[in-house]
């Protein structure tokens, strides 16, 4: 079927309207500026439809409110740029993009260049996106630059989607020294017991640039994620790969990670290229360079725990493959440090070959199929 587009103009917004019972809407916002955006989304009026953001740039005053369904499309990640300044508190905390869920599945956020606060005295644990709640979501062909929180920051119950071909550059701020992830993933402390190891249920992050991040990735609460295909490097202060056991405010830890195929090289501070201190999952066919060590298996640190209970703690790591992985050319093994050593052993907690029936997901992600975002 066909649809028929009509182009009107209502308040200064372009919106074009499909003429045939499956309407499809289509709205153009005036500027890049998030007031004249969220005109954009508003005109919307509830209904799912597509909102362009035309070349250029603007101030990022507050926080863009995206429902969940809608589409948000740039010129590209060179093209439409917004920025935080002087009208944005030096230490605020707000996301710059928010998708609230439940809702429709289709969210679909690309072609942006997202940057916060550039102040060097900022302590704002801000976000670029954030997404709570949001199931079969998209974020794609985007920029990120200097938030103190995440660039992108999943949470919710089950949530799954799909981070693809972003950049994410200095996702740290040194006035925080803390936070400063390119991806966080967040559950809500709960289990899937039906979890499947390459299946779907997870929240994938593929062919991203990560550069001078404290953490490319990392995840608690019974977050499941897959980490593939991308390239972290000048990574600052600790590891570039983490996955949280239970602790620091999570009273349960990472349920399951997938983490291969990625190039790991040229970090500005020495520090294992992973460490999982938490949960289950595999570890293959990664390229790590310049690194000391490669990949820690440890438990966690928050010292409100006690990590000398009995084997085995709730969710410490358990049900790790590592296989095929290298160091500087060389194959490389999971390390494990003293004083986690009567926890996690070999041959029982971890294994160093594949794990039997894994098959990995479909890569590309299916939600690549989407050609109107395939653009830089």
């Amino acid at each position: 079927m066909h649809l028929r587009l009509i182009t009107i103009v209502l308040s200064g917004v372009m919106v074009g309207v499909g003429a045939c019972a499956h309407e499809a809407l289509e709205v153009t916002a005036a500027s890049p500026s998030i007031e004249d955006i969220q005109e954009a989304v508003d005109s919307l009026e509830g209904r799912t439809g597509t909102v362009h953001v035309p070349a250029g740039e603007a101030e990022a005053i507050g926080t863009l409110r995206l429902p969940p369904g809608t589409r948000l499309v740039g010129a590209g990640m060179e093209e439409t740029r917004l920025f935080r300044g002087p009208q944005t508190d030096i230490h605020s905390r707000e996301a710059m993009i928010q998708v609230q869920g439940p809702g429709p599945e289709g969210t679909r956020v690309s072609g942006l260049n997202l940057v916060g606060v550039l102040d060097a005295q900022s302590e704002g644990s801000d976000s670029g996106i954030v997404l709570r709640d949001v199931t079969d979501f998209r974020v794609a062909h985007c920029r990120f630059e200097r938030f103190g929180n995440a660039a992108v920051h999943v949470r919710g119950d089950g949530v799954r989607g799909l981070i693809d071909n972003c950049r994410m550059v200095e996702i740290f701020k040194p006035a925080i020294n803390n936070l400063g992830y390119g991806v966080v993933v967040y559950g809500t402390n709960e289990w899937n017991d039906d979890l499947q190891p390459g299946g779907p249920d997870a929240v994938f992050v593929e062919d991203c640039v990560m550069i001078g991040n404290r953490h490319a990735i990392a995840s608690n609460a019974g977050a499941v994620y897959v980490f593939r295909q991308n390239h972290v490097y000048e990574n600052a202060l600790t590891q570039p790969i983490d996955a949280h056991g239970p602790g620091y405010g999570s009273p349960r830890g990472t349920q399951w990670v997938e983490i291969y195929g990625n190039l790991v090289e040229r970090p500005r501070r020495d520090a294992p290229a992973m460490l999982i201190r938490g949960g289950g999952g595999v570890i293959f066919n990664n390229t790590i360079r310049d690194h000391s060590r490669g990949i820690g298996l440890t438990l966690d640190f928050d010292q409100r725990l006690d990590w000398s209970r009995p084997y085995p703690i709730p969710d410490q790591v358990h049900n790790v493959w590592v296989w095929n992985n290298t160091l500087d050319g060389t194959e490389v093994k999971p390390y494990v440090p003293e004083r986690s050593a009567e926890h996690i052993k070999e041959g029982r907690d971890y294994h160093l070959e594949q794990m039997p029936d894994y098959e990995p997901f479909a890569y590309p992600h299916p939600l690549r199929g989407d050609t109107a975002l395939e653009r830089e």
